[in-house]
């Protein structure tokens, strides 16, 4: 067993030892030397001031998982009622799981020992496939985080709306007026930046969650457990898709676990943010329905009564969108960045604020924006979407390249699970792809939405 005042670098092939305090030489479970690879040649090494703490990494972890799910969440229970809750935890449980297989598919055990020969997602759909892996992983994570992040320019432009009636503006005003705050997330430069949005991200939602659940409880007597027998197989799909994206923390671990000054605190502390961002989305979802089904809002706090408290909640909600944004966004960068695109200059992505990295980053945003705004009906868009690149890069990737990577060490029992997690995702896909593109067509061709 090495200290953990040192850190094995591999590069490629070559083992290379150096002694660095910032990282860890222990694995998660204490029982194998585990070590750490720089970055690949073409990647930006992470300082050692941009290193995040553990208490940071819970914050981050908790951004990916919790933006969405207490403003969306209980609209998803007004389709689904029980069958809703138990998607919740299905998906929550599973994505979990799939986050730390693919965490661990950074690693690879040489003579017994746990090397990190990989520092993002796409390294690992290189190793998987080495041919078209990388670019496979990279498109569909870039399509899948802008679908994601725009959900949130929506959101703040329906709390708007909501929030002040006197004022006649549009839905599609409201967004691009609430856009404009959005726009220095391309100013952005590493994840301890991030943190501290996420922190901001968690005690809005914190804030949101006591003000539903004290209303709602203030109302309990008028609930009616029935209400969550309801069931709308319509809607049910466009529920699935915003309940799969909730929990879409895989394109966004690899990079969290690569800047942790321990890394062997991974595991662990993705279990807390994941069971306390769980418990907040199931009481949340659950007196929501009870109290507001069947005028469940898209955006639960446009629920509350019309006056000041509306609008305070409304004004943490929309503080909640903003910084849940930057996540996706910053990952999405960072892809991007990243990427050794030919039609990018060999040194694009080195210095965050010159002029063509700016505009990359500005034309994205505003891309988010515009989709947000004018694009009827979104959620239904992002179901189809969703069914194909959330399902794939949630459940089917992960377990896959674990196989793979791992397909002489793993026990029968971890093979059957990795497998049953790719069959039930195959069948989830193709079973949501085919009702979403109904519920879609039906809602553009018939405007049955």
């Amino acid at each position: 067993m090495v200290s953990e005042e040192r850190q094995a670098l591999i590069h490629n092939d070559e083992l290379l030892r150096v002694t660095d305090p910032e990282f860890n030489g222990v694995n998660a479970s204490g029982s194998e030397q585990c070590e750490s690879s720089p970055r690949n040649q073409n990647e930006t090494s992470v300082k050692s001031e941009d290193l995040t703490t553990v208490c940071e990494t819970f914050w981050n972890i908790c951004n990916t998982i919790q933006g969405l799910p207490i403003l969306a969440i209980p609209y998803t229970f007004k389709s689904g009622g029980w069958w809703s809750l138990l998607t919740l935890v299905i998906v929550a449980a599973a994505s979990n799981y799939t986050s730390i297989i693919l965490v661990r598919s950074l690693y690879e055990i040489r003579d017994g020992v746990k090397v990190r020969v990989r520092s993002s997602y796409m390294d690992i759909g290189e190793a998987f496939w080495e041919k078209g892996g990388r670019l496979m992983v990279m498109i569909i994570m870039v399509i899948e985080l802008v679908f994601v992040a725009t959900m949130y320019p929506i959101l703040v432009g329906a709390m708007f709306n909501k929030s002040f009636p006197d004022i006649s503006l549009p839905i599609w005003a409201w967004t691009m007026i609430g856009g404009i705050a959005l726009l220095p997330n391309t100013l952005l430069k590493n994840l301890s930046q991030v943190a501290w949005t996420s922190i901001l991200t968690v005690s809005s939602a914190i804030i949101i969650f006591v003000s539903i659940v004290a209303y709602s409880i203030a109302r309990s007597s008028e609930w009616q457990v029935s209400n969550m027998n309801n069931f709308e197989p319509n809607e049910f799909p466009a529920a699935l898709g915003i309940l799969v994206a909730c929990y879409l923390a895989q394109p966004f671990v690899p990079f969290i676990e690569s800047t942790m000054k321990r890394p062997e605190k991974f595991e662990s502390t993705l279990n807390y943010a994941f069971i306390a961002m769980s418990i907040m989305s199931v009481l949340v979802g659950i007196f929501a329905d009870l109290t507001f089904y069947p005028d469940t809002d898209e955006v639960v706090t446009n629920n509350l009564p019309v006056g000041a408290v509306r609008q305070i909640v409304n004004a943490m909600a929309a503080i909640l969108a903003f910084t849940s944004y930057t996540l996706p966004m910053f990952t999405s960068f960072d892809i991007i960045e990243k990427s050794n695109f030919p039609c990018f200059p060999a040194d694009f992505g080195n210095n965050v604020y010159s002029l063509p990295v700016q505009m990359m980053r500005l034309l994205l945003v505003l891309a988010t924006i515009f989709m947000a705004a004018f694009i009827p009906r979104f959620t239904y868009l992002l179901a189809f979407i969703g069914s194909i690149t959330g399902i794939a890069l949630e459940f089917i990737f992960p377990a896959l390249f674990h196989m793979k990577i791992y397909c002489m060490h793993l026990r029968w029992y971890e093979f059957g699970i990795d497998i049953l997690i790719v069959f039930i995702g195959t069948l989830t896909m193709t079973i949501s792809l085919i009702v979403s593109w109904i519920s879609l067509y039906n809602c553009f061709a018939f405007q049955n939405c």
